[in-house]
């Protein structure tokens, strides 16, 4: 094994214990799954303005307001949330968003905010209590990639170890 091939495993075996202790500290702090509670959500109204699907989710905005909204992948139901946006033309669209956290991407000036919940008219597409779901349930594979990333650090460190002394 050469000295290249050593080091670049252990750093990899540091690199993977680092990441599993991040995860875990992440897991253990993170309230409500990482998920807003409702109360914390703000409530907006407005006609349609433009709607965009992207790989990440839905983007979308009201008629002469501030506010561009996203509504994530993460929660499912884009299928049936873009064709309720796209065609909701004269009806009033609602939303639970969070106000206080936005995300910008790079290649743009404009800010989103993640929406929790859709309805268009009376009419709920989209309700909180799925969207909660769905984000969880996305999150139940976080214990598994936290045990790969915890055991196979070490198991690379130690494999790597007795390589190179047998070398």
């Amino acid at each position: 094994m050469s000295k290249f091939t050593y080091y670049r495993n252990l750093v990899l075996a540091v690199v993977c214990f680092v990441r599993s202790i991040s995860i875990g500290y992440v897991q253990l702090t993170q309230e409500n799954g990482g998920f807003p509670y409702k109360e914390e959500l703000v409530k907006r109204e407005g006609y349609i303005d433009w709607v965009q699907e992207y790989d990440y989710g839905i983007r979308f905005a009201f008629v002469d307001d501030k506010y561009n909204f996203n509504y994530p992948s993460k929660s499912n139901g884009q299928g049936i949330v873009y064709d309720s946006l796209f065609n909701s033309q004269g009806k009033r669209v609602e939303v639970l968003f969070e106000a206080r956290e936005s995300t910008k991407p790079i290649y743009t000036t404009k800010e989103f905010h993640d929406v929790f919940e859709v309805k268009v008219e009376q009419n709920v597409i989209r309700s909180y209590a799925e969207s909660e779901k769905a984000w969880k349930s996305d999150n139940l594979l976080m214990p598994f990639i936290l045990a790969l990333f915890l055991i196979g650090g070490p198991y690379i460190w130690w494999k790597t170890k007795k390589e190179y002394k047998n070398a």
